[in-house]
């Protein structure tokens, strides 16, 4: 006879626990250094700054680099919504059934790492277009990079968890 899988997601409560707390105090140090690097990188900008690049990664667009603190505002309150998001695993949309507790643990912990990485994200964007001297897109795709690797290795790993 087959045994019903009884696990409801719903009735998951996340509590605090260290390796939140670590994760947690590692992303407000880090956020204080990303932005403390991005507010270093405006001051330091020439007045004119690359905003966009072509599909070949030369600059085709240009402005002042504070138009560099809005989307670098949206990044990092997407940072923060990821690790928001990691007290609700109810609403944490995986391609499979979650059907353990552990499974849910590996989840939550999937959602903080991608939301360091996402903090990066921000810091990689203003290194781009006002940390160099000649401008690259190579540090926003080793970021960018990172989500879907971060994502098909956790997923890969949740779903073998039993």
């Amino acid at each position: 006879m087959e045994q019903k899988n009884t696990f409801d997601l719903k009735s998951v409560k996340v509590h605090r626990t260290t390796e939140g707390t670590v994760f947690e105090v590692a992303f407000v140090i880090l956020a204080i250094i990303v932005w403390g690097l991005i507010i270093w990188m405006i001051h330091r900008a020439p007045d004119i700054v690359p905003t966009h690049f072509d599909a070949s990664g030369k600059p085709n667009a240009y402005g002042s680099p504070t138009g560099l603190l809005i989307p670098c505002i949206i990044l990092t309150i997407g940072a923060v919504v990821c690790m928001v998001c990691a007290y609700f695993p109810r609403h944490i949309n995986m391609p499979f059934e979650i059907r353990n507790i552990r499974q849910v643990e590996l989840t939550i912990r999937l959602l903080r790492v991608m939301g360091i990485t996402f903090l990066l994200t921000p810091l990689a964007v203003a290194y781009t277009l006002l940390g160099m001297n000649s401008p690259s897109v190579i540090p926003i795709l080793a970021v960018v990079g990172l989500f879907p690797i971060e994502t098909v290795l956790f997923s890969i790993i949740i779903y073998k968890s039993k």
